[in-house]
């Protein structure tokens, strides 16, 4: 696959690759983790959110309007594959967003919920 797409617009004028959306998202989530001093681990789950883009099921799904794709759990079996120093509540944070693993982020830091 020569250009390997996360997004594409509706009137298909616009595009994103896979690697800008995992590293825009990346950066977002370094700076959200960063409040309760777990940046990097931010920035892991950023980049591996939605790994399983990179697959040619996806990109049919994306520029064909192919079947459905798992594409989210990609990323947290290559985290727990990896063995990332994360809780598996965090892992499982990477297939529905960073908000939803900052809970578990902060325990792992030894923070309580909303401490700054």
């Amino acid at each position: 696959m020569e250009r390997w797409l996360a997004h594409v617009s509706e009137d298909g004028t616009r595009e994103q690759t896979i690697l800008e959306h995992l590293e825009g998202t990346a950066e977002l989530a370094e700076d959200f983790a960063g409040v309760f001093g777990a940046g990097e681990w931010g920035r892991l789950c950023g980049m591996a959110h939605d790994i399983g883009k990179y697959s040619a099921a996806f990109q049919r799904r994306l520029l064909e309007n192919g079947p459905s794709v798992d594409h989210s759990t990609a990323g947290a079996v290559e985290l727990n594959r990896l063995k990332a120093p994360l809780p598996p509540s965090a892992w499982r944070g990477t297939t529905a967003g960073c908000r939803t693993a900052a809970p578990a982020l902060r325990w792992r830091m030894g923070r309580p919920s909303g401490a700054d």
